[in-house]
């Protein structure tokens, strides 16, 4: 029974290979660690790009409900009687902003595909 192991090899940690010349070397194990292949990789990068689209979100329907509140008490004088009602400009306050979150969302993917550099195959 053959041992692969170098005599001096008991004396390095096993996390941290080294070569002749002392010097670090990275082992299969190491590379697959940082390998963007990863699945770990993958669930970071997804986690990341959640929690973007959600901050975004956010910020938008926070614009978007400042500008319709606005808007609504820039132009309370010219509404219908029905408009002025609570119910009416609150369900205008809920509504209005989500119809422009999407629109914008829809403007961001169409700007995105402008940009996007496609590769040749």
């Amino acid at each position: 029974m053959s041992n692969s192991r170098s005599p001096n090899s008991e004396d390095a940690p096993e996390d941290a290979p080294e070569d002749a010349s002392g010097a670090a070397t990275l082992n299969e194990a190491s590379v697959k660690a940082i390998s963007p292949t990863d699945p770990r990789a993958d669930v970071a990068l997804g986690c990341a790009a959640t929690i973007l689209s959600v901050a975004i979100t956010c910020v938008l329907l926070f614009f978007n409900a400042s500008f319709v509140m606005a808007l609504i008490k820039l132009l309370e004088p010219v509404l219908p009687i029905w408009a002025r009602t609570a119910g009416a400009t609150q369900f205008l306050l809920f509504l209005i902003p989500v119809i422009l979150l999407v629109a914008e969302w829809m403007l961001i993917d169409f700007i995105r595909s402008r940009f996007r550099v496609t590769k040749p195959h």
